[in-house]
Formats: structure tokens, sequence, C-alpha cells
């Protein structure tokens, strides 16, 4: 009879699906009963965080919060002493790990009382009001941790915007998670290393940031740096500009100087057509190279480059310009960096680099009065070139066709020495010729620029202790470009790693970030990181 019954009601289920639809819906209606109560629930705690973050005038913690912390702390202190073989690093990771909690609330209160005090007042024009005023809840990830902060915001009839005074105030951005700090610790750490290798040299700081989180920031910041640098190009565009940037530069020099600028490029790999070179090849098109041209230049003043130990020159202060948006843009950074640094005041302008040719075009364009120099060591270079292609690489017969014509060149005689390779022509092949011919005009264009006795005897007077003061200024001068060759290297050293492709957006906007940090103009990407004097000195 069970067994009958059992059947019999497997059998009916079928036949009422009414049932398992009403189950469904008193299940559905259970769900949506649940999180309305659930979003009202976190409604009213919400509105009681905010009527409490509201109220707060003042940024101190209380002693309730204060004792807390130090009973904490007492307590990882007794337990390192109990460990004799945990050393000094030990105990500052047990100090700063009982900290963090007590700075994030102190942060956290801080900002609160910042936002409170904050005006409702549009930022871009302060004599408006807001209206439709309104309070929002924000999160944002800071130094210590994340922070909840509740700030007014409110429609402004001027610019047609709503507007967040309490965001403008503490310096966050509009729909950034990154408190300032952390901006600049996005851009720094991934100009310097991969987002991979930063996440972890960011944890060894305390800070526990995603890969993603420190890719996305550092662009953003990246993009920031590069609308600075628009404004900052902008000065040149008119002669009040002009002077305001001259005014505002090393200040005056206690003699006369001279101001040298060197100029160089070098490849960078970028994903053009990525994926698709397959596809091009089928099709009969060539596939694109990837690899693309960074313009770099650097400036600085004579007198900021001295002889250390070993004879190695250090330059002391000097300004850079890197992009690849192309020769103008970069020439434009140039110039601005050579007026702040003295263009106008200098006494003498010199502009050392290679043979290319974009580079004296430019130079002609932008720095007409300078004068020019080829770089010693790239003439002798070329003339190796011609030893190595008649008597093979690194033999002695090589080096004893190459060694008069490389003291021709230090002596000043160019001339001879494009005399030297046009007799040699009619000895050679039609392949070796052209080789030579070659050579001859790279002397021949660049003859003017090949000035170096004055220097190469300053400084060998200089080395006798026999030496005047014009001497020994003179011997202080660069002879070749090594200043721009060092510089494209260090930029190499992180956009041109193992297995990276860029895209153009990617690498101008990181490389911004990398020369705003070399020109030492950081803090006016973010102001809290110019070195200021303490609270008590500062209030008297």
């Amino acid at each position: 009879m069970e067994l009958m019954t059992t059947t019999s009601t497997a059998k009916r289920h079928p036949r009422r699906p009414h049932v398992a639809l009403r189950n469904a819906k008193t299940a559905a209606k259970r769900e949506q009963r649940q999180v309305a109560e659930r979003v009202l629930s976190e409604g009213l705690a919400q509105q009681s965080d905010a009527a409490t973050a509201m109220a707060i005038t003042d940024g101190h913690l209380t002693e309730a919060e204060v004792l807390a912390w130090r009973q904490d702390l007492n307590a990882r202190i007794d337990v390192l002493l109990q460990h004799p073989e945990q050393n000094l690093g030990f105990i500052e990771e047990a100090m700063a790990s009982a900290g963090k909690e007590l700075m994030r609330q102190g942060t956290e209160r801080a900002c609160q009382a910042k936002a409170n005090a904050t005006p409702s007042c549009c930022p871009e024009h302060p004599d408006v009001e807001l209206t439709q005023k309104k309070l929002l809840r924000r999160t944002v990830q800071a130094r210590f941790g994340t922070m909840i902060l509740f700030r007014t915001y409110g429609w402004c009839s001027k610019c047609e915007q709503w507007q967040f005074p309490a965001d403008h105030a503490l310096g966050l951005e509009r729909n950034a998670p990154a408190s300032p700090y952390l901006q600049e610790i996005s851009a720094l750490l991934t100009s310097k290393m991969p987002p991979e290798q930063a996440v972890l040299v960011a944890q060894r700081l305390g800070l526990d940031l995603a890969r993603c989180f420190l890719h996305r920031e550092a662009h953003r910041q990246g993009l920031k740096a590069q609308c600075a640098r628009a404004r900052w190009l902008a000065q040149l565009d008119s002669w009040d500009g002009i002077q305001s940037l001259a005014a505002h530069g090393e200040g005056p020099p206690t003699q006369p100087f001279s101001l040298i600028i060197e100029i160089d490029a070098w490849n960078i790999r970028e994903r053009d057509e990525w994926g698709r070179t397959e596809e091009l090849r089928q099709q009969g098109k060539k596939p694109p190279s990837r690899w693309h041209w960074v313009y770099v230049g650097t400036v600085f003043r004579l007198d900021h480059r001295v002889e250390g130990n070993g004879k190695r020159a250090v330059i002391s202060e000097r300004g850079y310009a890197a992009t690849r948006e192309g020769v103008d843009a970069l020439i434009r950074q140039l110039h601005r960096e050579a007026v702040q640094r003295g263009l106008g005041r200098a006494e003498q302008v010199l502009v050392i680099a290679d043979g290319a040719a974009w580079i004296w075009n430019a130079v002609e364009d932008r720095f007409k009065d300078a004068h020019q120099r080829l770089d010693l060591w790239h003439a002798d270079e070329h003339l190796w070139e011609v030893a190595n292609d008649l008597y093979g690489k690194g033999t002695p017969e090589a080096r004893n066709w190459v060694a008069p014509l490389l003291k021709q060149i230090r002596d000043d005689q160019t001339l001879h020495v494009i005399q030297s390779l046009g007799e040699l022509k009619p000895q050679l092949t039609e392949v070796l010729q052209e080789k030579v011919q070659k050579q001859i005009d790279y002397f021949d264009n660049h003859r003017n620029r090949m000035n170096y006795k004055e220097i190469i005897e300053a400084r060998k007077a200089r080395d006798k202790g026999d030496v005047t003061p014009e001497q020994l200024l003179k011997a202080q001068t660069p002879l070749g470009s090594g200043a721009i060759e060092s510089t494209c290297r260090q930029y190499q050293s992180r956009f041109k790693r193992t297995g990276q492709f860029w895209s153009t957006a990617g690498d101008e906007a990181l490389m911004c970030l990398e020369t705003f940090w070399r020109n030492d103009r950081w803090d006016h990407l973010y102001p809290h990181a110019k070195p200021s004097p303490t609270p008590s000195l500062a209030l008297n």
C-alpha cells in the first residue's frame, strides 16, 4: 500500500507545475524582502555614520582609541622580548604594523574634519554658492588603508556642473580611488619598474596595492603630468611668459657661464597592428616594424659640470626632455628647459650631438646662434669604420692606418682627413669607393663642427698644473655627448626591457612622469612631496 502511494504521488507531480511556480515566486519575494531589509538597515546605518561624520570638527583621536593602541603595542613588545633571535628588523615591522590602524583612524578623522570645514562653494568659482546640496559617501584608498568619507556636493549655476568642494580641498581626483599619496606612489613606482615588480616593493613599504590599481593609477597620473607639461610649454607662446620663466630659473650667475645642450634619440618597441602580422602577410602587406624613435635632450650650465676622482665628469644640476611625439615636440620642451636654466643670460650656448641631420636642422631652427660641435667619439667611429672595411676589424694594419687620421681630427685638420680619404678612393673597388665617399660626405658636412684642439690643449695644461683661468674653464668643456648618451641609457633601462611592448599613449605618459622626476619638479604634481618646515617652525 505504501509503495502504491509513493508511486501515485510521484506520477502526480509533473501534472502540477503551478506548485513549483508558486514556490519559486515565494522564494523570490522572500529574497527581495531580505534585500530590502538589508538595504534599509545599511541605509539607516549609513545615515547614522553620516550624522556622526558630519559632526566631526577636529581630527583628534579619543583617549579610548589611543589606550587600545597602546595596549596592543605593549602586547607586541612583550612577544618580541620573548624571542631573543629576532633583531631590530622584527621590532620595526611590529611597530609599523601596530601603528597602521591608529594612523588610518587619525587620517580618516582629519580628512572628515577638513571636508566638514570646506565651504559649499564651487572650487572654480569661489564666489558661487552651490545649490541642491546633498551628502554623498566616498571610499578612498589611502596610505594607511581604506577610508570612508562623507562630503557635501551641489550644483554650480555658473559652470553648470555638480561640484564636490571637499574633494578639491583634499586633492581627490574625480572618479579616482586613490589618495594623493597613493597617486604619487603609483606614479613613482611604475615609472621606475613594471607594475608586477612594483606590487612587491609596495608590499614591503606597507602598502597593499593590486597590479591593476598601480597600472591604472600610474597612467592617470601620466596624463595629469602631460596636462601640466602642456600648460608650462604654453609659457613660450608669449614674451611675458618667457620673461616669467627666465625670472624663476636657477637665479643670477655669480660669473659668466656657458650653456651646454645635448640631443640624441633611441628606439622603443610598440604594439603596432598587434596580433595582425600573419593577416597582413597574407594580404601581401609588410608587417610594421614596431620600433619607433624616442627623442631626448639635456641642458646644463658648464660651471655645473666638474670632474671628480678618476677625472670622470659629474653634472650637479641639469634639465631633461624626452618624448615620442616627434622632433618638434622635443625641441619645444628642450627650449623651455634652456630658458629656465639661463638661455637668455648665457655668455655662450654650445650644442653637442652626433651627425644625425634632424638634430642640426632642429638646432638651426630653435638655437640658431648656438655654437655647434660634433661628438668627437662619433667622428672617430666613422674613421674606424673605414679602417675596418679596408684591413679587417681589430687588425694591426687597421690601427696603423687610422692612427694619424685620428690625430688630425684632434688637431682640427678635418680638411686633411677629407683629402686623405679622397686620395684613397682610386685604389679601391666600387663597393669600397661608395663606403669611403659616404664618410667623405659625412666629414665635409660637419667640418665646421669639428673643433677640438683648444680643449685638448687646455686639458693637457691642466694636467701639468700650468693652466690659466681661461684654460681651466675651457678644459671643463665636453668633447662628446656623453651626458645625453647616459641619459638615453637610463631611460631605456625602464622602457626597453626584454619582452616589453608599449602603446604611444602609455609610453608618453610614463615618460612624462619620469622627466618630471628627473627635472626635480615632482612637487609640482604632488605639492605634499615638497619638503616643508616642521609645524612648530612654521608657526614662528
